[in-house]
This record gives C-alpha cells, sequence and structure tokens, in this order.
C-alpha cells in the first residue's frame, strides 16, 4: 500500500468504522439495495426458503446456501459439501457431533439455529428475516473491507465482542481475536507463530475480558486496531476477509487426528480433501 494511499485511508477509516457502527444495519441494507447480484440472491432465497425443509434440499441449493453459510459468518462450508451435510444432519448436542468435536462457535450457532430441521427453521418469515439481515450485514462488512482494511474486523468485533466471556471463545473468533492482539503490543503474524499453549498464556496475561463488556472500551480497542490494519494489512489480517475457515479450525497440517473427527481416513492432501 503506497503513503498517499495509507493517509487517505487513515484519513477515513475511524469516520466510517463510527458511522457504520452506530447504524450498521440501515447502512448495510441500503448497500445490498444497491448491490445487484445481493439483491437479487437475497430475492431468490426469500421465494426458496419455503421449500427448503432438509439438509438435502438446502445443501443442493448452492445460492440458498450461501445466504444461510453467509449469515452464520460460516461461508467457508461452501467449499465443503460433505462438512455442511454433517453438520445439518447430527444431534448438535451430542459429544459425538461433529460441531462439538470442532468447538467452533459459529459453526455451533449454525447447527443450534437448524437442529437437524426439526422445526423447519426456514418455514416463518421472521427465520428468514433473520438469516437476510445477518447475511446482509456480514456481506457489507466484507464490502467495507475491501475499501479500508481492516474495517470488518473492527466491525465484528464491536458487533461480538460482549458474548466473549472465555479465551477459548475468543482464540475461535478470528475477527475478535485479531482485533485483542492488537492491544498486546506484538503483531498479529507474530502471535500466530506462537505455539497454542504460548498463545493461551499470552492471552490470559495480556488480556482482561471483562472489558469485552463496556461497549466504550470495545469501541476504543477496535479503533486502535483499525489504525494499525490500515498501516499494515499483512501484520493485521486485514486484506481479507477473516472468517473461521476449515483449513485454520483443523490447523492445515497433515496430523490424522483431524481426519478421525470425521471418520476419514488419511490422504496426501489431508485437510483439503477431507470433505470432497
Amino acid at each position: 500500500m503506497s503513503i498517499l494511499s495509507v493517509n487517505s485511508s487513515l484519513g477515513t477509516a475511524i469516520p466510517t468504522f463510527v458511522m457504520d457502527s452506530r447504524n450498521e444495519q440501515a447502512l448495510a441494507n441500503k448497500w445490498a439495495q444497491g448491490n445487484g447480484q445481493v439483491k437479487s440472491d437475497i430475492a431468490y432465497f426469500q421465494a426458496k426458503a419455503p421449500t427448503l425443509t432438509s439438509a438435502a434440499a438446502l445443501t443442493k441449493d448452492y445460492r440458498s446456501l450461501k445466504i444461510v453459510l453467509g449469515a452464520y459468518n460460516v461461508s467457508d462450508l461452501l467449499a465443503y459439501p460433505a462438512l455442511t451435510n454433517q453438520l445439518l444432519t447430527q444431534d448438535p448436542s451430542s459429544s459425538s457431533s461433529v460441531a462439538q468435536k470442532i468447538g467452533n462457535p459459529s459453526y455451533l450457532a449454525f447447527v443450534n439455529a437448524f437442529n437437524q430441521f426439526k422445526n423447519n427453521p426456514l418455514g416463518s418469515s421472521s427465520n428468514v428475516s433473520t438469516v437476510v439481515n445477518s447475511y446482509v450485514v456480514n456481506s457489507y462488512e466484507a464490502a467495507q473491507n475491501t475499501q479500508t482494511p481492516g474495517l470488518q474486523n473492527a466491525l465484528t468485533f464491536n458487533r461480538t465482542a460482549s458474548q466473549i466471556t472465555s479465551i477459548a471463545q475468543l482464540m475461535t473468533n478470528t475477527p475478535a481475536l485479531t482485533v485483542a492482539v492488537a492491544q498486546t503490543g506484538v503483531t498479529f503474524n507474530t502471535y500466530a507463530n506462537m505455539s497454542y499453549d504460548q498463545q493461551v498464556a499470552f492471552l490470559t496475561r495480556k488480556l482482561n475480558l471483562s472489558d469485552f463488556q463496556h461497549p466504550a472500551t470495545v469501541t476504543k480497542m477496535a479503533e486502535q486496531y483499525l489504525v494499525q490494519a490500515v498501516q499494515d494489512p499483512g501484520e493485521w489480517n486485514a486484506s481479507a476477509a477473516s472468517t473461521n475457515t476449515v483449513v485454520s479450525l483443523l490447523g492445515g497440517g497433515s496430523d490424522t487426528s483431524e481426519l478421525s473427527l470425521f471418520g476419514v481416513g488419511s490422504s496426501s492432501n489431508p485437510v483439503l480433501s477431507l470433505f470432497a
């Protein structure tokens, strides 16, 4: 990023964040109405939703599935249909379920909301509206990030910080984690190179999670992160959408224990071939 571009982004980053965080749903809705593809996808989903009464029906409908997964910030699952089907058909409360074994809050929220399609989750207009509104906000934040690196993470943290009450929760919420690390005095890349145990100890020592319950403090933390992210997106996980991808959740390595979670044997490209 050039010096001129950095200075321009710095000049607009905080004002944009403040404006978005104060009235994000309305701004996101306005953006969606002006985006032809998003508007078309939403209209398609709203028309199809009453017919999506099973996991099979949803997973076979790519456009609708894109909306649903985007609403729960788990769009990475689009590339893993087998995993998506497992998540939607298994009992989310069972300790043997994939969702419980992965333990990611976004995945758990997704599967608990659909609960094996027992109560026709897309059968009511209010549920469909909730999905659409969440999809629009998440998509809007991703679009904003293309103009201001780090804005997506800052906005997501601002919305979700109060829900985080443990280090374990924080570590599975990549946008919030990125913002939190910015408060510790090291870059996100430095943090990412630590071992898991070192990360846990570091976050426990450096952060006071009670701060996440105070809106003014949360906003200040998001703004501090944003200033750093605009100046060096590469160091702050800010150049692209910071979602909790399957690869990052499973570590991206070749440990066969990762495969055993889903009853799949080892292969030459283990993580990416898990859910083909």
